[in-house]
């Protein structure tokens, strides 16, 4: 597995990624309705290219891709075929070696995704409630 900087995705790269991002949100999130999902693909794939895209590879495929604005991590997505080998883990040890702290939100029904940060040192920093879905969330944060 190679962990590398996407500058510029290709348009077969965006469909790679925009698989892996609606496959994931899908099977992450039962507690959100599927269509809520399908209806953001076109604002994800048009938001992709202006963040900064972190991908695991292998054998030139992305398996798994981490977006960061600035400090703020908006997702984190691993390939069904991909998960439970460390992508995940390799992809945020990326970020923090180019970022001295990081925070995320994240779903607290998706209790994978929240014990999965806590395990990598994030702390709850605050409970909110995601005006988009209606779903209670916790930021974390993680700092050196």
């Amino acid at each position: 597995m190679q962990i590398e900087t996407l500058k510029q995705p290709t348009d077969l790269q965006l469909d790679q990624l925009m698989a892996i991002w609606l496959a994931g949100n899908l099977a992450g999130h039962p507690f959100v309705k599927a269509d809520y999902w399908r209806k953001q693909v076109p604002a994800v794939r048009a938001a992709l290219p202006t963040t900064r895209l972190l991908v695991a590879t292998e054998a030139d495929t992305i398996i798994g891709f981490l977006g960061l604005q600035g400090n703020y991590i908006a997702g984190i997505f691993v390939a069904n075929t991909a998960r439970k080998h460390g992508v995940g883990t390799a992809l945020l040890n990326a970020a923090k070696a180019q970022q001295p702290k990081l925070q995320l939100d994240v779903y607290i029904a998706n209790r994978s995704a929240v014990a999965f940060y806590h395990h990598s040192d994030f702390q709850v920093h605050a409970q909110t409630i995601d005006k988009a879905t209606n779903q209670p969330e916790y930021n974390m944060r993680w700092h050196r």
